[in-house]
């Protein structure tokens, strides 16, 4: 399978191992037409940008750097992080308005709304090991705020890595994301989620997009095990906006944006 684009990718202004030059390189090299820099939110410890207007920093950075590169398409967003059972992000609204995309998702150590918060979400998945009424419970929280981001914050475009870290009921999410248009990656870099849960997706019906989720400029573009999954489960290829005749962003967003540099 052949894509358009990569639209999760991360520089060293979060915890990528790359600047953004590399990353536009390496997307060339693959023959990309499209690609996303799409750095952490700042409440995730270690792995978040120093603050919310690092994003409008990058985006200044990209515009000096477009006309460099005509036959790419450069765009700036965020991968938020979701803070509490109500879908609160850690990228405030006004900046999430002036980004191309925005993905969103749950990742450990991030700084919760509230103490109680906290202890529901991401104290919860800690002891989510220690019976199934315990993983049960982690599972309702987790899905719980992945479900209320989504209705939250309609600048969402893409749901990150659905399940990773935190386990959620999938068919639930997947739910949402057909009712709100947000798309449901299939992530490479973490080769998530695995065949069952996609199969899942897929029967609820939501589109999917393919990602690298790439710190390193080697795996930019690097969307193999999207594509090996596609074709073991036959998924049909209208379904994955980013494959070569979606027609890049534009055509899919929630955004319906026009890019000037």
């Amino acid at each position: 399978m052949k894509f358009y684009g990569d639209y999760h990718t991360h520089t060293r202004r979060s915890d990528g191992r790359q600047s953004e030059e590399q990353i536009i390189v390496a997307a060339l090299g693959r023959g990309l037409k499209e690609v996303a820099i799409t750095d952490h939110g700042p409440l995730a410890a270690v792995i978040g940008v120093k603050n919310p207007e690092v994003y409008l920093q990058t985006k200044e950075r990209v515009k000096n750097l477009q006309p460099l590169y005509p036959d790419l398409t450069i765009l700036v967003g965020a991968e938020a992080n979701i803070r509490d059972l109500d879908g609160n992000l850690d990228v405030p609204s006004a900046i999430l308005d002036q980004l191309d995309i925005v993905i969103a998702g749950l990742h450990p150590y991030t700084l919760p709304t509230s103490f109680q918060d906290g202890v529901g979400i991401f104290v919860q998945n800690s002891l989510r090991h220690l019976s199934q009424a315990q993983r049960e419970k982690a599972i309702t929280a987790n899905t719980q705020a992945i479900i209320a981001a989504i209705y939250a914050n309609p600048q969402i475009d893409i749901i990150s890595h659905p399940g990773l870290f935190f386990a959620v009921d999938i068919e639930e999410v997947a739910q949402a994301c057909v009712k709100q248009g947000v798309l449901f990656e299939i992530n490479c870099a973490h080769e998530h989620p695995d065949v069952s849960d996609i199969m899942v997706a897929e029967r609820v019906g939501v589109d999917f997009i393919i990602n690298s989720d790439a710190h390193f400029t080697d795996t930019v573009g690097d969307l193999r095990y999207g594509s090996d999954i596609v074709a073991q489960l036959d998924i049909d290829l209208g379904r994955i906006v980013n494959g070569l005749d979606g027609g890049g962003h534009t055509r899919w967003a929630k955004k319906h944006a026009t890019y000037t540099f």
